[in-house]
């Protein structure tokens, strides 16, 4: 009877053993996000870009380098999201310090309402705090009926500052399911 008595111990310490576990694994796995997002901001890592308020007048003032960099837009789609996305203009010329507005159209070819979020990247990764957005569809989550398309707004300028090593750059979008509605 003692043996059995042991063995219930034994079972009761490796259940909670067991949920402790559980619990700590969950726990790491929701700091994850804001621990991965602050370490990409402090090593400057990543290709994130952060949303800059700006007035227009203010960046319009900036005196433009005499020089055009290339930028070129690219999107990609989750394997699993059936949409539509895609630049109007693939790439195009840009002087440093001249404010840009370019249109990228999404279609929800789903037969569902769905709500995605795109996700942007610059490469070169060194050239990301020069790349400044004041309007971005990227801010905020897209929510498109079954069939539905739209333009979806970028404006954008690159700081007069950038090194002149840098003659082009790519911006890129990956378009991930946010969650149905």
């Amino acid at each position: 009877m003692h043996t059995g008595n042991n063995i219930q111990i034994s079972k009761k310490r490796t259940l909670l053993v067991l949920c402790g576990v559980t619990i700590l694994m969950f726990g790491f796995a929701f700091a994850l996000v804001p621990l991965y997002d602050t370490l990409c901001r402090a090593l400057g890592i990543n290709g994130k870009i952060e949303q800059v308020e700006y007035d227009l007048v203010e960046v319009e003032a900036m005196s433009p380098v005499a020089r055009d960099v290339r930028v070129e837009l690219v999107t990609t789609n989750s394997e699993s999201l059936d949409w539509s996305f895609y630049p109007l203009e693939g790439s195009l010329a840009l002087a440093p310090g001249k404010t840009r507005k370019v249109q990228f159209h999404a279609k929800n070819n789903s037969d569902r309402t769905m709500t995605v979020q795109a996700i942007p990247s610059v490469t070169p990764g060194a050239v990301t705090g020069y790349l400044v957005k004041t309007e971005c569809f990227c801010f905020q989550k897209q929510t498109l009926a079954a069939g539905e398309s739209v333009k979806m707004p970028l404006v954008f300028y690159i700081d007069p500052d950038l090194p002149e090593k840098y003659q082009t750059l790519t911006l890129s979008y990956a378009l991930f399911d946010a969650g149905s509605e």
